[in-house]
């Protein structure tokens, strides 16, 4: 099933990931067979009055396609602003927040606050709609607090006002990332609808969402931090979807990926903070390789685009060295 219309190859996404989800990402994200990938979100008063920091994370890569843009808001004219100046950028859908429960955003009556007010969804779903001839998507959570329930109703306005497809992540803003997912609405909301579903929430590897997948029978599947320092989940994913053995890329395939990365953040935002961004990344590109706590706090220290890039390849050789006894110890 596709999303308007756009043809897409895959079934993964990558979600929208605030702090981590910048071009840099999405493109590896994409190489690694990404059937679409969400920016991070970005206010829609920051777009309609052409907020300088909001109208540098309108970059993005040709290579990116196809990119659904992310905003937040609770202005129906304002998020209809925001829906013509992102089409005249060149993305190819436009996606509304609905589910994000962090305190600054919910305390203004966006994001998980919306998951309250269904008919200012309706004004919403529909202002942005009429707006724009692009795809216009929609991310909630099945409901704010901790026994709602809200994404069968959500869909129902979603479907009358034109929406091309609804994410729903199985937890509540309450929660978090904490807690149970929960399946069963994803399910129960799927078998209603007659628009794409995107389930999300809970993949951790790619078995876990040919599992999502099945028991939901969503038509597509949104990772999110599980793609963290792990692109490649999304070439497993399809892998497993395909019924073949999913790949693990070898210890020279990541750290090319890693500097690869490196060398896209200092390109895009200059040395300083492409450096500063790439240690966060590192830091989820580490886990489970040997000494992993030891490069972490090392990387920490670094400040320049060398220096961080001789640190990786001093790595690499010890994580090759480590490897190859462990093949000549089995």
């Amino acid at each position: 099933m596709n999303i308007g219309p756009l043809k897409l190859e895959g079934r993964a996404f990558l979600a929208p990931l605030a702090g981590y989800g910048d071009s840099p990402f999405r493109i590896l994200c994409r190489h690694y067979g990404a059937a679409m990938v969400y920016t991070e979100m970005v206010s829609s008063l920051g777009i309609k009055f052409s907020n300088t920091k909001t109208f540098g994370m309108l970059v993005f890569d040709p290579v990116e396609h196809p990119v659904d843009f992310q905003m937040f808001g609770a202005r129906p004219d304002a998020m209809a602003q925001a829906a013509e100046v992102l089409a005249k950028a060149g993305v190819d859908a436009i996606d509304i927040n609905m589910g994000c429960p962090e305190p600054k955003i919910v305390k203004t009556g966006a994001g998980s606050a919306l998951l309250r007010d269904l008919p200012l969804i309706d004004a919403i779903t529909s202002a942005v709609v009429r707006a724009t001839q692009l795809p216009v998507t929609v991310k909630i959570r099945k409901g704010f607090l901790l026994d709602d329930n809200v994404a069968e109703e959500i869909l129902a306005i979603c479907e009358k006002n034109g929406v091309a497809a609804l994410a729903i992540h199985g937890s509540t803003a309450v929660q978090g990332r904490s807690g149970s997912k929960d399946w069963d609405v994803i399910a129960a909301t799927k078998a209603k609808a007659t628009i794409p579903i995107i389930a999300n929430g809970g993949v951790k590897k790619a078995e876990d969402a040919k599992k999502f997948l099945d028991y939901t029978k969503a038509d597509y599947v949104m990772i999110g931090r599980a793609a963290l320092g792990n692109p490649w989940v999304f070439e497993q994913i399809n892998d497993v979807l395909n019924d073949r053995s999913p790949r693990e890329p070898g210890i020279d395939e990541r750290f090319r990926i890693m500097q690869e990365h490196v060398d896209r953040e200092v390109t895009l935002k200059g040395e300083i903070i492409g450096v500063k961004e790439m240690r966060k990344h590192l830091a989820f590109y580490f886990k489970g390789l040997p000494e992993a706590t030891t490069y972490r706090g090392r990387i920490n220290q670094v400040k320049e685009a060398d220096q961080l890039k001789k640190l990786l390849n001093e790595y690499r050789a010890l994580c090759t060295v480590v490897s190859e006894e462990v093949r000549h110890d089995a």
